[in-house]
């Protein structure tokens, strides 16, 4: 017996189970393994699927589906027992097996209670045997994060790309994109975001230049809109905190600058207690938010679902060193007072002593998630559905990669409980 979910599935609850193809496209199948509860069925190995759903939710289905592990054939008796536990239901509660085998029959799910510890659900036969299992996720807590929207505007008295970008943003956007959080993503790790709303920051064009943050552009001898660099979200979150104070949940800045490299979001995973995410003028106002989701995911613990321990052990070895030279580089000039100038330079050793005071506290703390958030079960690159992934890339010199799957909408179990931890860390509640 197989359970899989229907095929106008849109995100409206969590579903993860061992797909079948997971052995060819994970890069550590057994450690993957361990993820699911690995059971025998009339001799054959069979991995119990996760599910996710609020108490009382109404929207809940999935597909049975038979899988034969013998040449018996299916009698005329034959049935598939869904019986009642601790609050879960199902209907119909007895599906006659030779509807199964010629149609996936599809399975209404309800929770009439809070569920205060994971509950497997039994699917018995007519004998009562176990012919496959459901596990559904605890539900009893619901975690929350605030998610505020923050409209970035230059204040060049010239320009055309605050108008440009932001008359684009239908009025109930931020309310629409909201409720996507809410009922087809977010919602399947069982967290509620909750709108903070959406207001204005204008920004001095011309200190961030100085920054190098932002950097003028020109063509054609005529100025153009400025392209932000590294750092630019940086600068935007600590100008917010100056203004506001530390924010709690999480932060779009939603920038009427592009990026250089043509990517259409920004938000990063190391440190993990980072909480604002950067989004370019192509993907404001759109009614596809999955970039949005996609971008959340990182800010809420989550790296690509290719990334490989391999990868965070290279970068813990990078920290190690950058934090050798600045230590190095500020215990070589301890003696000299901060008043001493910079050769070459209108800076003091002051500012830099503080920069890089800064910059190692930076350091630190990604090494400290580093070591903490270790990359789970790396699969190939843009072969799942997974928010996580991408739908393609560029192989330099041959055809590009398309992902098969025609999008990218679910979260796996162990995903929902990083998303979890890190909300109730770090940005929100629970």
């Amino acid at each position: 017996m197989k359970n899989k979910r229907p095929n106008d599935y849109e995100g409206e609850f969590g579903f993860d189970w061992m797909r079948d193809n997971y052995s060819k496209i994970c890069k550590d199948y057994e450690a993957l393994k361990k993820e699911y509860e690995n059971i025998t069925i009339s001799g054959k190995e069979y991995f119990v699927p996760w599910l996710s759903m609020f108490p009382e939710q109404k929207n809940v289905s999935l597909l049975l589906k038979v899988k034969k592990t013998n040449d018996d054939k299916i009698k005329k008796d034959d049935v598939i027992k869904l019986p009642a536990k601790d609050g879960i239901r199902f209907d119909p509660e007895e599906v006659k097996a030779k509807d199964i085998e010629k149609n996936d029959v599809e399975i209404k799910v309800f929770c009439d209670r809070s569920l205060n510890k994971n509950t497997v659900c039994d699917l018995l036969d007519k004998n009562d045997n176990i012919v496959g299992k459901i596990n559904l996720v605890r539900n009893d807590k619901i975690s929350k994060v605030k998610v505020k929207f923050i409209k970035v505007m230059g204040n060049e008295s010239d320009n055309t790309y605050n108008k440009r970008t932001f008359d684009q943003i239908p009025v109930n956007w931020v309310t629409n994109t909201i409720e996507k959080f809410n009922t087809k993503y977010f919602n399947q790790s069982l967290i509620k975001v909750e709108n903070d709303g959406l207001e204005e920051m204008i920004i001095d064009v011309d200190s961030y230049i100085k920054k190098e943050t932002l950097e003028a552009f020109i063509s054609n001898g005529e100025k153009g809109i400025p392209r932000y660099n590294r750092g630019f979200d940086k600068e935007l979150y600590k100008a917010y905190v100056q203004k506001n104070g530390n924010y709690k949940g999480v932060i779009f800045f939603l920038s009427a600058f592009h990026q250089q490299d043509g990517r259409i979001g920004h938000a990063k995973l190391y440190p993990t207690e980072l909480n604002y995410i950067l989004m370019t003028p192509d993907s404001i106002g759109n009614e596809n938010v999955s970039s949005f989701a996609h971008e959340l995911g990182h800010t809420l613990g989550l790296d690509h679902t290719w990334t490989t321990q391999t990868e965070n052990i290279t970068r813990l070895d990078a920290i190690e060193k950058a934090l050798l030279k600045n230590k190095t580089h500020l215990d070589k000039y301890k003696a000299y007072p901060d008043t001493t100038p910079v050769k070459g330079s209108i800076e003091t050793l002051k500012d830099v002593r503080e920069r890089q005071k800064n910059h190692i506290k930076g350091l630190e703390s990604e090494k400290t998630s580093r070591l903490k958030f270790i990359p789970k079960h790396p699969f190939n690159k843009a072969t799942t559905e997974n928010m996580m992934d991408y739908n393609g890339y560029d192989v330099p010199g041959k055809e590009s990669i398309h992902n098969p799957n025609s999008e990218r909408i679910s979260f796996w179990k162990w995903q929902w409980d990083i998303m979890i931890n890190e909300v109730k860390e770090y940005h929100g509640s629970r």
